[in-house]
């Protein structure tokens, strides 16, 4: 990488040239990514855990569905993630101004807001989601346990659903830390909630003996829903202490009668309809999956493989562009506004196709792995590789898409990321209707590959419109990502060699511990080639891990 930053022109009311150097910026994406990964861990083991307690059985599938219906409910039809970026500029400004009241009232509005929203929402969820259970089984085996699914589900959900209101809490919470530049406890936050999840679910296996039946003691249902409500409690008030420790007091307020927090109400409703679209293709790709016995836990399984490498990549450089390119777009600096939002790609580019070629390679590895209990006893494997192999290409979609999706906001752009969402959902809706002709392992196959074609789709026409009316300037993205899959390639050699050795490994924690020896070899691997095909990407991320100060995503660099 050639150049600092200062080779073009800066706009005379640009911000501080220091602000584009990767030190701080650096640092902060270290620590989201390093309690990030802490979280994505022990939800991984709480998955595991749910898979080996409950097993491939309707009583799984009952269980993690619903559970899941309150994060859907308020990061997706409520757009809590993309409402909470778009809160954190707004906070900026009066924490700069050293005007704590201004920030309690605009978070404080902003949480009402939420709350209200939650009120109108969750009541609709109560009705509707049992009768989707039920619609997803018609003309599959599972159609003989619908009623008892349904039943069961609304049970769960009287005792889950009150989680949404929670999530609000958290989500405006981390906002305010992150507004501050405090990363840690908000990233590690979640984990409290798993550790409290899986101590449940530890405590269901041991009380009560293990059954495929939907027909549970009433005590094994009370432990599940309450225990699980609690665990997501404890994540709320770690979230709500870490605001309180800056200085902000989170209290609900009447946020419709406040000027700035109606101003960002509208700027948020094409956000939450791009969430709420999000979140129809979850919960459809959940209705189908559910034709399958088993079927909702295995593809929960490798979804915590799909978006562990777009958590700890994709969202920290996501987070780490927004206000560099908000700034960038104030300014009146579209030339530095290019380079720094394609840069931003070409690094997410390089992080997410070698994660997405160790999911495809050692799919069977993890799969096994992770398959616990009556997961690994009845067939419940297969279908967690089948959706591994067939998720993979969509990390490198769903990466470009959300840091795209970002870099569309800091120019107060909220609708074309809209635009590719609805192009998005006619795609993976259209893969889940073929994957409803199909029976057995092969609907896990068919909606998996739907959603990973959908995530492509959306990548290529978010970043297309991204660059529609930028002036044109040297770097480019196609080059990068031509660089990434040679290297991506190289580094496939030693997984294949990995698997196939690890394929008869006795023990989960060997199979894992080789799954983690072959991913360090095939990374150095891929580092090695990237570096001689002379990729910046290469020395950027060395130099991040190093903290060693390089030229930030702003400056100027070779292609």
């Amino acid at each position: 990488m050639t150049g600092e930053l200062g080779a073009r022109p800066v706009p005379a009311d640009a911000p501080d040239p220091e602000l584009a150097r990767p030190t701080g910026a650096v640092g902060d994406s270290v620590v989201v990514a390093s309690w990030t990964l802490v979280s994505r861990v022990t939800g991984f083991v709480r998955v595991a855990v749910t898979a080996a307690v409950l097993g491939p059985t309707f009583l799984g599938n009952t269980y993690q569905a619903t559970n899941m219906l309150p994060n859907i409910i308020y990061y997706g039809l409520l757009a809590g993630s993309l409402v909470s970026s778009l809160l954190v500029p707004a906070l900026v400004g009066h924490i700069d101004a050293r005007d704590r009241g201004a920030c309690e009232r605009l978070a404080g509005g902003a949480l009402g807001l939420a709350l209200v929203g939650v009120v109108a929402v969750v009541p609709l969820a109560l009705l509707v989601a049992p009768w989707l259970i039920e619609l997803g089984t018609l003309g599959s085996p599972a159609a003989t346990v619908a009623g008892q699914q349904a039943v069961l589900a609304r049970w769960f959900l009287l005792m889950l659903l009150p989680q949404v209101a929670l999530y609000a809490v958290v989500a405006c919470s981390l906002a305010v830390m992150n507004a501050h530049r405090r990363f840690a406890l908000g990233a590690a936050a979640p984990a409290v909630e798993n550790l409290g999840c899986i101590a449940v679910l530890l405590a269901c296996g041991a009380l009560f003996p293990a059954t495929g039946s939907l027909d549970i003691p009433t005590a094994e249902l009370l432990l599940l829903g309450l225990g699980s409500t609690v665990a997501v409690l404890l994540h709320a008030a770690t979230q709500w202490f870490g605001a309180w420790r800056v200085g902000v007091s989170m209290r609900p307020r009447a946020g419709w009668r406040d000027v700035e927090v109606r101003a960002l109400g509208r700027r948020s409703v094409p956000a939450l309809a791009q969430a709420a679209l999000d979140a129809l293709q979850l919960v459809a790709v959940l209705v189908v999956v559910n034709r399958v016995a088993g079927g909702v836990v295995a593809y929960q399984l490798a979804a915590n493989f799909f978006f562990l490498p777009i958590a700890l990549g994709a969202t920290p450089v996501a987070l780490s562009l927004l206000p560099r390119l908000s700034r960038l777009h104030r300014a009146g600096a579209p030339a530095l506004f290019r380079d720094t939002a394609v840069r931003g790609l070409r690094f997410a580019v390089f992080l997410s196709v070698p994660a997405a070629v160790v999911l495809a390679v050692l799919a069977p590895v993890l799969a096994a792995a992770s398959s616990f209990g009556q997961m690994a006893d009845n067939g419940g494997e297969l279908l967690v590789a089948t959706a591994l192999v067939v998720l993979a290409p969509g990390v490198v979609g769903q990466t470009v898409y959300l840091v795209a999706t970002y870099s569309c906001y800091s120019r107060d752009d909220t609708r074309s990321p809209l635009r590719s969402m609805v192009l998005k959902t006619l795609v993976c809706l259209v893969a889940l209707g073929a994957a409803v002709t199909v029976e057995g392992p092969a609907v896990v196959a068919v909606a998996g590959l739907g959603v990973s074609v959908a995530a492509v789709a959306a990548a290529v026409h978010c970043v297309l419109i991204l660059g529609r009316g930028q002036p044109a300037t040297a770097e480019r993205l196609g080059p990068a990502l031509l660089r990434s899959v040679a290297a991506a390639a190289a580094m496939a050699v030693p997984l294949v060699v990995a698997a196939r050795l690890l394929a008869h490994t006795e023990g989960h924690l060997a199979a894992l511990g080789g799954a983690v020896g072959a991913c360090v070899v095939a990374g150095a691997c891929y580092l090695g080639v990237a570096r001689l095909l002379r990729a910046p990407e290469a020395s950027w991320l060395v130099g991040a891990v190093l903290r060693r100060p390089t030229p930030a995503f702003g400056a100027e660099g070779g292609a």
